[in-house]
């Protein structure tokens, strides 16, 4: 190894390629996230416009997070098999395909189609394969890698969120898909063509790697191999419950981050105010997602995911019973803390239970839980609005998800040791 690669391998904080390849997951996540996470400011353009019922619309927002849940596991197969690279291209002409059909809906079931089921196989083959893709690159620092990355799941709502509303109102419903779909889809392809699956693409070692370190996987696995590892990991409690955990904590701010406008609108609050809510809830659970891996790693997995879960739940209970803007806003910015650190745990036990090896197939599944409690979040809100003509129940519900999810997590095995040591010499 010569020098520069020697320093740029060191432990300490340095320039390596892994920091670019953050970068543009970075960016990858706050796209595929934008459309879908800003759907709470359609709901009432579609309503007015085509006087469907918010169940109704809301289920387009279900279907595709149920979409995206199902087809998780195979998104993160995929990038183990062929690369994140590979999907990146794949995922973001199935952006630009649902966005533009998006842009020309008449009837319900267009919106189920395009919304639905294009855009949630575009998320899932987008955003899946690409956070094991950024953990393969890493030996040391993981945590601020994730954080970064993390943080775009709270940058990306708070800015499409004020985007697609002032396009919506500017140039029109069919302007703004056209728009956005095409703009992002040329920018992904961009950001692909730069892309790295492994170091090894670019003749280097993890970053924070030295001569001494064994990294189990210096190669790309076969097919055989990662269906071999996968069978090992189903056989450990905690490859369940993370899943079980995601789900919970997914139903509690899915019914939050859909019906946070609508709920505000109902409080006579605008609809400039509360869209600025939403971006405050999405803009502050950034600094949270970029925080949380590193306390992580730093102060205990579990005691940081559990804070957040309690943080994600009891301050709902101001969004229950008050109106007054001052409360709201509270709420917003409790939440916020809480909902950031929500699953910024997750990658970090991965590496802790499962070493350094494809994380494709149990991140995949893991999301098969978040998409499911997305879903039905999402859903439940709209259907229950319907039914009682206010959010209340929804709002009960969203609370003992995120509680149940705190419990499931005083249950995870503790993360000090690997469930599955040596595992290639099984």
């Amino acid at each position: 190894m010569n020098l520069i690669n020697k320093i740029n391998n060191s432990i300490g904080f340095s320039w390596h390629y892994a920091w670019l390849i953050v970068a543009i997951i970075t960016i990858v996540q706050m796209i595929a996230s934008s459309i879908r996470m800003s759907f709470g400011v359609l709901i009432d353009p579609l309503e007015v416009k085509y006087n469907w019922e918010q169940g109704h619309i809301s289920m387009a927002y279900a279907i595709s997070c149920l979409v995206t849940a199902l087809t998780s596991p195979l998104a993160g197969y995929l990038g183990d098999i062929y690369g994140a690279r590979k999907c990146m291209y794949a995922g973001a002409t199935l952006f630009f395909l649902g966005a533009i059909l998006t842009a020309y809906v008449s009837e319900i079931w267009h919106l189920y189609f395009s919304f639905g089921l294009i855009l949630g196989l575009a998320q899932s083959i987008l955003l899946v394969p690409l956070v094991p893709a950024a953990m393969i690159w890493f030996k040391r620092n993981l945590g601020l890698a994730m954080g970064i990355i993390l943080s775009s799941w709270g940058i990306g709502p708070a800015l499409s969120v004020l985007i697609v509303s002032l396009l919506i109102n500017e140039i029109g419903w069919v302007g703004t898909f056209w728009s956005t779909g095409t703009l992002c889809t040329v920018l992904i392809f961009i950001l692909a063509k730069i892309f790295q699956n492994r170091p090894e693409d670019k003749g280097l070692s993890p970053y924070g790697s030295t001569d001494e370190d064994k990294i189990e996987f210096s190669f790309q696995p076969s097919k055989e191999k990662v269906n071999e590892y996968s069978n090992y990991i189903k056989n450990t409690s905690s490859y369940w419950n993370m899943s079980a955990i995601h789900f919970l904590g997914c139903v509690g701010h899915a019914v939050i981050l859909v019906y946070i406008i609508p709920i505000c609108l109902i409080k006579d609050i605008t609809l400039a105010e509360s869209a600025f809510i939403f971006s405050v809830v999405s803009g502050l659970s950034s600094i949270t997602r970029f925080f949380t891996p590193i306390f992580c790693e730093k102060f205990g997995i579990r005691s940081v995911m559990f804070f957040s879960y309690i943080l994600q739940s009891l301050p709902v209970f101001i969004l229950l019973f008050s109106s007054n803007l001052i409360f709201i806003y509270v709420f917003a910015i409790i939440f916020a803390i809480g909902y950031g650190g929500e699953a910024g745990g997750f990658a970090i036990l991965n590496r802790r239970y499962y070493g350094f090896a494809p994380m494709g197939i149990p991140h995949g599944f893991q999301m098969l839980g978040a998409g499911i409690g997305m879903a039905l979040g999402g859903w439940i809100g709209g259907a229950i609005f319907d039914l009682y003509d206010n959010y209340n129940f929804a709002l009960l519900i969203s609370i003992l998800a995120s509680l149940g999810g705190a419990v499931c997590i005083l249950l995870l095995n503790r993360p000090n040791k690997l469930l599955i040591p040596e595992w290639v010499k099984n």
